[in-house]
């Protein structure tokens, strides 16, 4: 079952449980950009670039825009498996992807509407459950057509997304993976081994033991997908970092690796936040709130919330002198710092 990212007034929330020894994994499938993508262009509007949501629109059939309409329905988080990536760790090509949705069965299609919705599916996919072969082959048309205008995206990202896999490998590798985690969407937040998602439909999952892939994506900064009940592996698609306001000349795809004009402290402020990262840069010696504060701009009181998860994080130590608490950033803070220092983030 697929799961949709849901932005606004949501009162629930899905979490994913993720303990004990985790094997993590970065992959690069264009078959998810291309999704989030049209559903962005098509209603489920996610904060994508103005100039890709048109391309998109360009390249797509009535017929085509037709059948990813159910999948932008507002309210809605889950869809039927057929919609999912065969299997995003392997990097499977769009079109191979398109041809197995073409050859997706009818009775298929009807099991996994079955599965997700029950005998009787919300309004939007009754059309899907009177003609499933219709829709299936006017799906994978939708998709086919789509990556003929992303395909020239990503092929000029590449470098931005081979430089996001090494960021996350570098992290993980370190003991990173909750500041990754924590910092995937604005939707999300990890604390505690949870993974929090906002969701209409919430569900209480766990890794379980099942590799964890993650899947950067062009795409809307408030987009997020994610599978997380297949029974092998478990797998989150979240924004690029820094590519959530590119501009319509796309001049900053066009970078070579290692090159993104960006100073660490910019792109250490992708990961963590930029007041959390302006502070773990400034405490390379002890300082009290209040000239952390200073430094900042904010009032005391405002500073303490980020210190406090900077050190829950294991980023920063705070030590009581007298009546005044000083921070000071720990071994793994400076690791972490030394990521986008030497241009690995």
């Amino acid at each position: 079952m697929l799961i949709f990212e849901a932005v606004g007034a949501v009162s629930g929330e899905t979490e994913f449980r993720v303990e004990g020894p985790v094997t993590v994994r970065v992959a690069l499938d264009p078959y998810v950009s291309v999704l989030a993508l049209v559903t962005d262009a098509l209603g489920r509007r996610r904060a994508a670039p103005q100039a890709w949501r048109d391309r998109v629109l360009r390249s797509l059939s009535p017929r085509a825009a037709g059948a990813v309409r159910p999948i932008t329905a507002p309210r809605y988080s889950v869809t039927p498996d057929c919609v999912t990536p065969l299997n995003p760790l392997r990097e499977i090509p769009v079109r191979d992807q398109v041809e197995w949705l073409h050859a997706v069965s009818e009775d298929q299609m009807l099991s996994d509407l079955d599965s997700v919705f029950g005998p009787a599916p919300p309004v939007h996919w009754q059309g899907v459950l009177r003609r499933p072969r219709a829709w299936l082959d006017g799906y994978a048309c939708a998709m086919d057509e789509a990556w003929r205008s992303v395909e020239p995206l990503w092929t000029q990202a590449r470098p931005l997304l081979e430089r996001e896999v090494a960021r996350v490998g570098t992290a993980v590798m370190r003991g990173g993976l909750d500041l990754v985690l924590d910092r995937l969407h604005p939707g999300s937040r990890f604390d505690h081994q949870v993974l929090r998602i906002r969701d209409p439909e919430p569900a209480r999952l766990s890794l379980g033991g099942r590799p964890l892939v993650l899947v950067p994506m062009l795409s809307g900064r408030q987009a997020l997908i994610c599978n997380l009940e297949r029974p092998d592996v478990a797998w989150i698609a979240y924004p690029l970092p820094g590519m959530s306001d590119p501009p319509p000349g796309l001049s900053d795809l066009r970078r070579a690796p290692g090159r993104t004009g960006r100073p660490a402290h910019e792109r250490l402020a992708a990961m963590l936040g930029p007041v959390r990262a302006q502070i773990l840069m400034a405490v390379s010696q002890p300082l009290t709130m209040t000239e952390i504060a200073g430094r900042a701009g904010l009032a005391p009181s405002a500073i303490t919330y980020h210190c406090e998860r900077l050190a829950a994080a294991g980023l920063v130590v705070r030590e009581k002198h007298g009546r005044e608490v000083r921070v000071t950033r720990t071994g793994r803070g400076t690791d972490l710092i030394s990521i986008f220092a030497d241009g690995a983030g």
